[in-house]
């Protein structure tokens, strides 16, 4: 037995076509036994020992061909072929002893019946051992499954612990700092002294906000671990866009939003759509910005495209775009590409130059089985645009701008 597991240790991998080959050279043993007692043999005994003997040998050829096709790891090859061998030549060993002490009346016989011995033992010890190498690779498995889905649970309530920490001490504190400096702001003049460090104050306050919310966006994100909730994609990204327009009086949207567009997300989805718009107007020195939003289908996906008329991006900075930013707080970009990961999509940069960039961000849809939305198999391609006007009331044309109040 120590051969055979100097064997095992030495090429694990090779051990299934060890099987097999031994199953091969057992046949050809056959084929030379039916040859040279031919003369001494008739057709029951040949037809008796092609049951018997190459019968077991041939199970042996596919039992090595299937150890190797199926899912039991290389390591518990050596197990397998331990119970071959042990339980051949322990068959073996019994079949001896009877054909000592009650040998057949001739030769032949004796060899086939210690053949036959060897090859029902080999093929009993193998069949013995796939199934146990089997079972135990079951077992492993739905082991390796438990502690996985336990340590998920576990991270879980970590990520909603800390959730819950930025929601409720962090964000409160953020917001009560801000909340003092901006009254402070109220009351002291332009020449106050201590003006620029309460402006700093609310600026810097503002913006851990801004990184809370994005933190917890993603924190939110990966605490579902399918996210196969169907997310109406056109009334998110129309109550975004209209969350802009009130917040933004400058700014200018053109939108073209076809209806009942679903994505198979979660609530964390409209973060893509928020870091998006802010992307589009952080770095527009624009005199007007102004941002076109589409909303496009094809039968599996969903695409939204957010277009400006900023500066560009310059080749250096493309090279990381998409990367953590350690210069800043702000998540940005980088919230978006790991977002739309989480949901089996993907974010890309798709044209950028002087005049502007466009980025474009796919989703898989809602509901779908290679089939578009519209149950044809073909792309949606409804041209409802939406429009946010000056008093916050939406309109539904064929294409139409916002302008800022007061520019006429």
């Amino acid at each position: 037995m120590s051969t055979v597991r100097a064997l095992c240790q030495a090429g694990q991998a090779k051990l299934s076509w060890l099987v097999s080959g031994f199953g091969l050279l057992s046949i050809a043993v056959f084929l030379g036994w039916a040859v040279w007692f031919r003369s001494v043999l008739d057709t029951t005994a040949i037809a008796l020992s092609m049951v018997t003997i190459a019968a077991p040998a041939l199970g042996l050829v596919w039992g090595g061909y299937r150890l190797e096709r199926s899912q039991i790891g290389v390591d518990r090859y050596c197990r397998v072929v331990y119970w071959t061998t042990a339980v051949g030549l322990g068959f073996l060993a019994i079949n001896l002893a009877m054909i000592v002490l009650f040998p057949w009346y001739s030769f032949a016989g004796d060899v086939a019946w210690a053949h036959f011995a060897v090859n029902t033992g080999a093929i009993a010890g193998f069949t013995f051992g796939f199934i146990e190498a089997r079972a135990i690779q079951r077992e492993v498995e739905a082991t390796a499954v438990a502690v996985r889905a336990e340590r998920l649970e576990d991270e879980r309530e970590v990520l909603t612990y800390l959730n819950d920490l930025l929601r409720h001490e962090v964000l409160n504190s953020a917001q009560i700092i801000s909340g003092h400096a901006s009254l402070l702001l109220e009351e002291v003049g332009d020449e106050h002294r201590h003006r620029s460090s309460l402006e700093t104050i609310d600026r810097e306050s503002e913006g851990l906000t801004d990184v809370i919310d994005d933190v917890r966006a993603m924190l939110n994100a990966s605490q579902t671990q399918d996210p196969t909730t169907s997310v109406d994609l056109s009334a998110l990204v129309r109550e975004e866009v209209q969350s802009f327009n009130e917040r933004f009086d400058h700014l200018e949207i053109e939108t073209t939003i076809p209806d009942d567009v679903a994505v198979s997300a979660n609530s964390g989805v409209k973060w893509i759509v928020i870091n998006l718009l802010e992307n589009a107007l952080e770095h527009n020195d624009s005199d007007r910005p102004h941002v076109t939003v589409t909303v496009t289908t094809t039968a599996d996906t969903a695409t939204v495209e957010v277009a400006d008329n900023g500066p560009g991006i310059s080749e250096e900075t493309r090279r990381t775009l998409f990367e953590r930013k350690s210069r800043n707080h702000g998540l940005g970009l980088y919230l978006v590409h790991i977002l739309s990961n989480r949901y089996g999509g993907c974010v890309e940069l798709n044209e950028t130059s002087p005049d502007g960039s466009r980025f474009t961000v796919t989703l898989p849809r809602a509901g779908t089985d290679g089939r578009g939305a519209n149950g044809t198999g073909e792309a949606d391609d409804t041209d409802n645009t939406d429009v946010t006007d000056d008093t916050g009331k939406s309109a539904s044309t064929n294409r139409s701008a916002r302008t800022a109040a007061g520019d006429g």
